[in-house]
């Protein structure tokens, strides 16, 4: 199973190649000063060994599948060239039609990806996952509950996990910190997969502070490391960031790829790393960076 984790600036998209070599892509947000995700896929399109998923009928489908946690620009703004060059087989999201404030929702995203999946009977695709789940707040309690609705897109994030021999991943869109405190309330399949532990969270919120999870830091324990979108320890962005992952996290080796040696960290994040490409092999997995945080020590061979 490998990952890329997309610098796309504050935005939010990534790529899973699954361990049966299908292509998974949570959310498709991109920015204009970097680099496409669209043409960072191709460029790596040979390490990710991603084969396209083909129906019964013949059918080629690049992506297996596209999650979108939920419909903030900055998580579908890249949503033509997606639908276009990589046609997903199937979409994993909420209609944009249960929003209050649906209108307001990125065209294209409406247009080319979220109209175009409606009502069909897909195939079930074989990923290879030891075990991939995804979890949601009902849209009915977001809107009614005082504290959710504040944030009602970001505590409408679904949440997607997969587990690979014993690498446990979970993605968290842009959850609130309410958002959380309810699952862990009222979702017992979600706390008992939780119990078992996270090797690497996708961190809430991009690591604001709004979105930290408290109470699932409770039940997890530490996680080996977290991966969020802005400046690394919380010092870099100013006080809106949380520095309280590095709290939480044991820490790992990565290897940069502009100068070749080894750094070690507890929060790897795209704004100070770019790309990160993860690579699970067997219990365990390797990280490599585009670049090296300012932050992070270099390891002594």
């Amino acid at each position: 199973m490998k990952l890329i984790i997309f610098d796309v600036g504050n935005a939010a998209c990534s790529i899973i190649s699954s361990p049966n070599n299908y292509g998974m892509m949570v959310d498709c947000g991109s920015n204009s000063e970097k680099n496409n995700p669209v043409d960072q896929y191709n460029r790596n399109k040979k390490w990710l060994g991603i084969k396209s998923f083909v129906t019964s009928k013949g059918s080629e489908y690049e992506l297996g599948l596209l999650h979108i946690t939920h419909p903030d620009d900055d998580h579908v703004r890249n949503a033509k060239r997606i639908s276009e060059e990589l046609k997903p087989y199937l979409l994993r999201k909420r209609e944009y039609e249960e929003f209050p404030d649906g209108d307001s929702i990125n065209g294209d995203y409406k247009d080319y990806i979220d109209k175009k999946y409606r009502g069909k009977n897909p195939e079930e695709i074989d990923w290879g996952f030891d075990r991939i789940e995804a979890f949601q707040i009902p849209m009915d309690i977001i809107i009614k509950d005082e504290a959710l609705s504040k944030k009602t897109r970001n505590n409408s994030s679904i949440l997607r996990f997969i587990e690979r021999q014993g690498v446990k991943i979970l993605f968290s869109g842009d959850m609130e910190t309410a958002g959380w405190d309810w699952l862990i309330e009222n979702d017992k399949p979600f706390v008992e997969i939780m119990q078992g532990g996270i090797d690497i969270l996708i961190a809430p919120h991009h690591g604001h502070k709004s979105g930290f999870p408290s109470s699932l830091f409770e039940i997890i324990g530490n996680v080996k490391c977290v991966i969020h979108s802005k400046g690394s320890e919380g010092n870099i962005e100013g006080t809106d960031v949380s520095s309280q992952y590095s709290d939480n996290a044991d820490g790992v080796n990565y290897k940069n790829l502009n100068d070749k040696d080894i750094y070690r960290g507890k929060v790897l994040t795209t704004r100070s790393n770019g790309d990160i490409y993860i690579h699970v092999n067997g219990s365990d997995f390797d990280i490599w960076t585009s670049k090296a945080s300012p932050n992070h020590e270099k390891v002594t061979q």
